[in-house]
């Protein structure tokens, strides 16, 4: 199960984040009540891309036990877009976050992350001041 597990994630990061194929996360959330796979979280997605066109993301680590999934991401683009009231810098990025992704039936049913924001917010140029102004 947990090799399985695994795979779904890989292929959930290569879809989505890489080919940046929104419309994949259908295929891979659970159709329930659950915030994972939202309308917000597809919106949120849609920003991520116009703002870092060429984002692509590279799974440092990845560990599954029972039904949860535990993937170090290391995501790098160019900032070419606004993003959360940002104007674009044409500066390159690079972020980590950690993802614990619960599994049921072969389909995400939760998602839980840490982004390091404030190492985005500085390779932008950004500081907090601006972003409370936006």
């Amino acid at each position: 199960m947990s090799s399985t597990n695994k795979a779904l994630v890989k292929s959930f990061v290569e879809d989505v984040f890489n080919k940046q194929d929104i419309s994949a996360t259908e295929k891979y959330f659970a159709k329930n009540n659950s915030p994972v796979g939202s309308e917000e979280f597809k919106q949120s997605l849609n920003a991520q891309f116009k703002a870092f066109p060429d984002l692509q993301v590279k799974i440092e680590h990845i560990v599954a036990e029972n039904d949860l999934v535990v993937v170090f991401l290391n995501f790098t683009g160019t900032h070419k877009g606004e993003f959360h009231g940002m104007l674009p810098t044409n500066r390159k990025i690079n972020i980590r976050s950690a993802d614990l992704y619960r599994i049921e039936n072969e389909k995400i049913v939760k998602h839980w992350d840490v982004v390091d924001q404030l190492n985005l917010l500085q390779q932008t140029g950004t500081t907090l001041s601006q972003m409370n102004k936006k």
